[in-house]
């Protein structure tokens, strides 16, 4: 079986960087020594090391207070959003019950946006905003909520704006350089996972390379996963201008 592959380089700082940290915690989990990665693991540590330290920029960055906010912001709107929908199950009239039985089928499936990640939340608001915006309008017109999707949506744009230029803002300021450090830990990662890979041929049937490389690619479909939607938003935003 082999280690699937995602384009980390295109991932955001923060992205990038808790992509690594949930390798580096799997293979601690694991053991580098059942794993045979040792030497390899030791390495990939002081680099990742060398990253944490570069990203305490990010995180001091002078943005780092708007985009809190930002973030607040956008989760009192899709509570404010979540709870006015749910308040016309009660309504006296049954076409606004049946709107909002509607509208909670899209809710559920998004679920609470504000509990998940940020970078999936992100993501979430957008796919909720393109249904609420789509095949679902007719139910948002009926309850006249239009103006909270609006509101909602150019929330969720404004956070995603303020990270990608703090994320600007760091490549400027890192004197680490972090573009750099990306590689290295990229090029001592894809050694790792090429000797993981070699291992598990060696040693055919359930093994704990076999065990290792199932439970990591789930995390790595979650990244490709991330940069499939990123991409489709980026294909829309072309199409509209």
């Amino acid at each position: 079986m082999k280690i699937l592959v995602v384009n980390s380089y295109l991932l955001r700082n923060e992205e990038w960087f808790q992509l690594y940290t949930e390798f580096k915690n799997m293979v601690v989990k694991y053991t580098p020594g059942a794993l045979n990665i040792e030497e390899l693991f030791v390495l990939f540590l002081a680099l990742y090391a060398d990253a944490d330290t570069a990203l305490e920029v990010i995180r001091k960055s002078s943005l780092t207070a708007d985009i809190k906010e930002a973030e607040v912001k956008r989760n009192h709107l899709f509570h404010g959003l979540d709870t006015t929908i749910r308040g016309f199950l009660y309504h006296f009239d049954l076409n606004n019950r049946e709107a909002a039985r509607n509208l909670i089928i899209v809710l559920d499936t998004f679920g609470n946006v504000a509990k998940k990640p940020a970078d999936e939340a992100t993501a979430a608001i957008y796919n909720l905003g393109q249904e609420l915006q789509g095949t679902y309008f007719s139910y948002v017109q009926d309850l006249q909520l239009e103006e909270w999707v609006v509101k909602l949506l150019a929330a969720n744009h404004e956070y995603e704006h303020l990270v990608s230029l703090r994320n600007e803002e760091i490549v400027r300021r890192s004197n680490l350089r972090m573009k750099e450090i990306r590689k290295q830990v990229t090029e001592i990662y894809r050694k790792i996972a090429a000797r993981i890979e070699a291992n598990q041929l060696l040693n055919s049937g359930e093994t704990i390379f076999l065990l290792f490389i199932e439970e990591w690619n789930g995390r790595i479909k979650h990244y490709k996963d991330i940069l499939a939607q990123r991409k489709g938003r980026k294909a829309v935003s072309v199409k509209k201008d």
